[in-house]
């Protein structure tokens, strides 16, 4: 009897473990904003008006920094509608910050006069290597195509501006980009000479898939979890890379962040999906993927009794920057730099993780995790990088990465799925129509008639 009450008594926990961790039980963190929030995004705000350049009207990557990426420009477009939206700009403000912005992207020297630079300086808008040198480095289809989603909710938002934006898409070359298998393709120059290449890391490879998708382009292979292993730790699978870095020279450590990003902008459903429910996704394994992602690091918690909230970040000593990954080089919660190296004791609970987690799972975890994440900020700067895991000191470097992470998230608590808006007709949509134009560069297969209206179907 006592060994058949045990079954029992295990079959009942197996049940109840099922229910609590199917999706009708993840919901995100909604509702207006309280006194203390409000607070929040205003420190968040406050690192770009320290670090917006008055000239150029371009912000740095980094408190003081004077570059910036194609990410980074994402990121301000990010924080610019935040703060709009929770009316921290006056009108004019606004204007003036996005017309400058808009003015850059149809002005910036390209990359053999194609594709937008990997970096830029803040004071000239010229292109310039990892150095902050003058110098021409190639470019990223990863951080491009998170710049296209950003670009394609602005002209959506914002229609009035979608011409000017269309124009500064039109100037790049996309067939540099995507390979004729659907691949996303990088460029970097090597010893002067430029190397193209396979680009894309599980999650962040999917996520960038999107911004493609918005601008009718087909990115089939970038979209696609493959090549990927299960890897199982805390009684949770997850998909890592499958690639050897033995064979492939290359490493791929799982990062959460961009399944943060796609959960916040697209609720974890396809591109041309605008509904939106807590318990209904049209991209299934990303949103499986994502609750999994949040699951080990809140059995990590409960289990180790360690605060895990990961992502990649910046350090104020070398190795300056590493992934915060929750699996890497065959190692759960591997801290790793560029190159592959172990920095494990330089882990932190970030602070761009916290937020983002804090608003797409409204659990005890990410209370708790907040609780020890909600004073990490200079009130004369913003938020900082995070708290270290294994001190519990702060990491005081202070990015437009964090800082635009709590703006998106607070937003999305206040607002729900952000992509939700139909986009609007325009120049780009009659120009694909017009048979005398001939750009004289890939542009997208799909005709106009159904570019521009979401498809209800399905996948």
């Amino acid at each position: 009897m006592v060994a058949g009450c045990g079954v029992v008594a295990r079959s009942v926990k197996d049940g109840y473990d099922n229910i609590a961790n199917s999706d009708l039980f993840w919901h995100g963190r909604h509702g207006e904003l309280d006194e203390s929030e409000q607070l929040w995004i205003e420190l968040a705000w406050t690192y770009v008006g320290n670090n917006t350049h008055p000239g150029t009207g371009l912000v740095g990557a980094l408190d003081g920094y004077s570059s910036f990426t194609m990410t980074n420009l994402a990121e301000y477009l990010v924080a610019l509608h935040a703060a709009n939206e929770f009316e921290l700009l006056k009108e004019k403000e606004f204007d003036e910050r996005l017309s400058a912005l808009l003015k850059f992207l149809n002005t910036m020297p390209l990359y053999d006069n194609a594709l937008p630079n990997r970096v830029y300086h803040i004071e000239t808008g010229n292109m310039v290597d990892f150095g902050a040198q003058p110098g021409a480095v190639g470019w990223s289809a990863i951080e491009i195509g998170r710049l296209l989603i950003w670009l394609n909710y602005y002209r959506r938002h914002y229609p009035r501006f979608a011409e000017y934006i269309d124009k500064a898409v039109l100037r790049w070359d996309f067939c540099r980009l995507i390979d004729d298998s659907g691949s996303l393709t990088g460029g970097r120059v090597v010893d002067g000479q430029l190397e193209r290449y396979q680009e894309g890391r599980l999650g962040y490879e999917e996520y960038a898939a999107y911004g493609y998708y918005l601008w009718g382009f087909e990115p089939s292979q970038a979209d696609q979890f493959e090549p990927y292993q299960s890897r199982r730790f805390y009684q949770v699978t997850l998909l890592a890379d499958g690639r050897d870095p033995r064979v492939d020279g290359v490493y791929d450590p799982l990062l959460p962040t961009p399944y943060w990003y796609a959960g916040m902008e697209f609720n974890w459903d396809r591109w041309d999906d605008l509904e939106s429910s807590d318990t209904s996704y049209s991209r299934l394994d990303m949103a499986r993927q994502a609750r999994n992602l949040y699951l080990i690091q809140e059995r990590r918690w409960q289990r180790d009794k360690l605060y895990t909230a990961r992502a990649e970040h910046v350090l104020s000593e070398a190795p300056f920057f590493v992934y915060d990954s929750v699996f890497g080089l065959g190692t759960p919660f591997a801290t790793l730099d560029g190159d592959g190296n172990f920095h494990d004791d330089v882990a932190l609970v970030s602070t761009k993780a916290t937020f983002m987690m804090w608003s797409l799972f409204e659990t005890e975890y990410t209370d708790k995790l907040m609780w020890i994440t909600r004073h990490l900020y200079d009130p004369e700067k913003g938020w900082y990088e995070g708290r270290k895991e294994l001190t519990g000191g702060y990491e005081q470097s202070v990015t437009l990465s964090t800082n635009a992470a709590v703006l998106q998230s607070l937003l999305y608590k206040r607002q729900g799925k952000l992509f939700k808006n139909p986009p609007p007709s325009s120049r780009l949509e009659r120009l694909r129509g017009d048979e005398f134009y001939h750009p004289g560069r890939c542009q997208p297969a799909t005709t106009p008639a159904n570019l521009f209206i979401p498809s209800q179907n399905q996948p």
